[in-house]
């Protein structure tokens, strides 16, 4: 307690989305929009995808490798501000409003994996950042499940962000940006994988080969926000 009074005197924070005065303990988010944080609904059973016209546009075209994919709320309002803190603003405690979250959704989705990973960062981005937001989230969900967490992807150097791509750009950027950690071998295990933010699913579908290959079970995803992936440019 005295820690956090101290830091509330000495770095006095405000709520990432309203902008409001907040304590240290609150992480960066007031209770008000702290509630304003939905639970995903509706969307693809196998891949959470939007469904239009009864296609999902994420797998309803191609081979989709994760056996399930579950995301946590969408990619608008509260949920986005405090994702862009933690990735651009480097207010990595944001983590843990976002990691709580993840546990709730995992626990209601009735997904019992082995071992759990997150998408990963090559080192320049990682030493920039100072971090991998999706490694943190992956790691307290390990935590408090009991399972072990580890570092199962690699990406390859100086791959260019994904930010600014649109559709296709994305969908080519994913070919030969990972690889499986060198003499990577998994016995037959459930694999979680956690990442931050689903456009187009991509990444998670290229990664989620890549351990299948390395001998695992079955691949499982979790993302915190859906992105709508019709708001990117077709070209």
């Amino acid at each position: 307690m005295a820690r956090y009074l101290l830091l509330d005197l000495l770095l006095p924070s405000r709520c990432v989305a309203c902008g409001s005065p907040v304590t240290a303990r609150r992480n960066h988010l007031c209770g008000e929009c702290a509630g304003e944080i939905a639970p995903l609904r509706g969307g693809c059973p196998v891949c959470s995808g939007a469904v239009e016209e009864g296609l999902c546009l994420i797998c309803g075209d191609r081979h989709w490798y994760p056996g399930r994919s579950i995301i946590v709320s969408e990619y608008r309002g509260v949920m986005k501000s405090v994702i862009g803190a933690l990735k651009f603003d480097g207010l990595r405690g944001c983590y843990r409003i976002l990691a709580p979250l993840a546990l709730e959704t995992l626990a209601s989705s009735g997904i019992l994996p082995d071992i759990v990973t997150w998408v990963p960062m090559n080192a320049r981005k990682r030493w920039k950042r100072g971090f991998n937001q999706s490694e943190l989230i992956a790691r307290h969900i390990a935590a408090r499940r009991g399972l072990p967490a580890r570092k199962l992807i690699v990406e390859r150097r100086n791959s260019p962000t994904q930010r600014e791509l649109g559709l296709r750009g994305r969908l080519l950027s994913c070919h030969g940006r990972y690889r499986p950690r060198r003499g990577l071998r998994l016995e037959g295990e459930a694999v979680l994988l956690v990442d931050d933010v689903f456009t187009t699913g991509a990444t998670i579908n290229e990664c989620a080969r890549l351990l299948l290959e390395a001998g695992a079970r079955e691949i499982f995803s979790l993302a915190m926000a859906r992105a709508d992936i019709k708001r990117l440019e077709m070209f």
